[in-house]
């Protein structure tokens, strides 16, 4: 790992921290706060399609810019967005606050770009996982530190706290330097449009969004049905965020050494074990198993960021970097609104449906991968870089 790959995982570890610190409370926080399910789905969905909407265009501009300015400007957005939730006392500043804070997931285009581009020796899927491992494990620390700044100061303490964490997360990655980018053509052809997208990238696209539409449904509000329809407090709920961070980690480091489709689709099967384990049974220990294995759901983030380089030329990979985290903010947005407007009428629905959608979603991907693993690819991936500086080891 080189000197700025270094800094650039000791910022995502204090940003995981900090995310960690109230990300499995915010249900239970926004209830406390007046939101009913059916609004907190609205709200939570709103959050996901604001993560959504700045995709494709920073996609477009990381394709002409360098990266790194980008990639500052949303760990900018994202810790004002702390700081508004933590000094908010109303469920309407706390909101403003939340839809800030979703706004800067624009990060993640320029971000993989840019690891992708200083990655080194390492392959894209091993520097992403690795990458977002160390993210989450800040998480992992997270939830059981946050449960109990809860329960000694409130809730409100721990958001002071992860807006803290987020400013010194800033000025971490504030730390690393430029990387030149792979170019395999004239700068001049290097402006891809979105019709010069394959038609393979936008069927894998469409493939992913319903995958995930469908596992992601427990996510949004499982704090609060684990409190009203299991019995577990805010001390329980953050040793399971623990759980949940280092399923993540561990999941991460280790398929990001297999193979990008074979990852994916165990990570799809994770999902679904996990939803039959929390629906089936009622032993508390065993949530934690559940947990662990929720938590492949991140670096499944990764595996599909890593899987896109089968599709497109390096010059092309923020427009389909953004393309597919657009379809993921996507998916995350419908599912937490239908999330929410379940909760009410059919708590335990959104279980089934991640259960078969989980199941059916690793099948219909690993057919499809084992067909075509071992056709060339469109874009092989090439050999690393040399660092723009000498690499501190």
């Amino acid at each position: 790992m080189n000197r700025d790959l270094r800094w650039a995982a000791l910022a995502l570890f204090l940003w995981g921290l900090g995310e960690g610190l109230f990300y499995h409370f915010q249900p239970l926080y926004m209830e406390r706060l007046g939101a009913s399910p059916e609004s907190m789905g609205r709200i939570l969905g709103f959050a996901g399609l604001l993560m959504t909407v700045s995709h494709l265009p920073i996609g477009w501009l990381v394709d002409r810019w360098d990266p790194r300015p980008l990639m500052w400007a949303g760990w900018a957005v994202g810790t004002l967005g702390g700081w508004v939730m933590a000094l908010a006392n109303q469920l309407s500043w706390f909101v403003l606050g939340l839809w800030l804070y979703a706004t800067s997931m624009f990060v993640m285009v320029p971000m993989n770009t840019y690891l992708t581009a200083a990655r080194g020796r390492w392959t894209v899927a091993r520097v992403l996982t690795t990458l977002s491992a160390l993210f989450n494990l800040g998480m992992i620390f997270g939830p059981w530190l946050g449960a109990r700044l809860a329960a000694r100061w409130g809730l409100p303490m721990v958001y002071r706290g992860a807006a803290g964490l987020f400013t010194l997360s800033t000025l971490a990655i504030l730390q690393v330097r430029a990387h030149v980018r792979e170019e395999t053509r004239p700068r001049a052809q290097t402006a891809p449009r979105p019709r010069t997208l394959p038609k393979g990238l936008l069927a894998f696209a469409a493939f992913v969004a319903l995958a995930l539409f469908l596992v992601d449904l427990p996510h949004p509000l499982l704090p609060k049905f684990l409190k009203d329809y299991r019995g577990l407090d805010v001390q329980q709920i953050g040793e399971l965020g623990s759980a949940y961070a280092l399923g993540s980690t561990l999941i991460g480091l280790t398929i990001g050494r297999w193979p990008a489709g074979l990852g994916l689709g165990l990570t799809l099967l994770a999902q679904a074990l996990a939803s039959a384990t929390i629906l089936f049974l009622t032993t508390p220990s065993l949530y934690l198993a559940a947990y662990f294995l929720f938590g492949a759901l991140r670096p499944a983030r990764s595996l599909v960021i890593a899987q896109t380089r089968a599709f497109v030329p390096p010059q092309s990979q923020g427009l389909a970097y953004g393309l597919l985290e657009t379809t993921m903010g996507l998916s995350t947005a419908l599912a937490a609104a239908l999330a929410g407007w379940m909760y009410p009428r059919w708590p335990t629905g959104v279980f089934w449906l991640a259960i078969v959608g989980g199941v059916g979603s690793a099948s219909v991907w690993w057919a499809w991968w084992l067909r075509h693993r071992n056709r060339p690819s469109p874009i092989a991936d090439p050999p690393p870089q040399t660092p723009s500086a000498p690499e501190n080891t």
